[in-house]
């Protein structure tokens, strides 16, 4: 039987936020990104600005590993279950 992946994409996204770190280059440029969560990065001109392209960059990631059961990091407090599901003929 094949399984798929339950989790609160809005947890998943707000315990990656906080995690995230922020540091200006030598440009001005705010880079922002999740330590230890590949992928999970971006920058922008302001850090409002950073941290809403990290929003994507993490929506993003997510949502192309859970479609091709690819491993996601996993965040303390966020439970990822996984669940049977009956397969459909087609």
């Amino acid at each position: 039987m094949p399984k798929v992946r339950v989790l609160s994409i809005s947890r998943y996204v707000q315990a990656a936020l906080e995690r995230a770190e922020y540091k200006s280059d030598e440009n001005g440029v705010i880079i922002a990104c999740v330590p230890g969560a590949s992928g999970f990065f971006s920058q922008g001109d302001t850090f409002e600005e950073a941290r809403e392209s990290l929003r994507d960059a993490i929506e993003g990631n997510l949502s192309l590993a859970l479609q091709l059961g690819l491993p996601i990091p996993l965040f303390e407090g966020v439970p990822v279950e996984e669940q049977d599901v009956p397969a459909y003929a087609t």
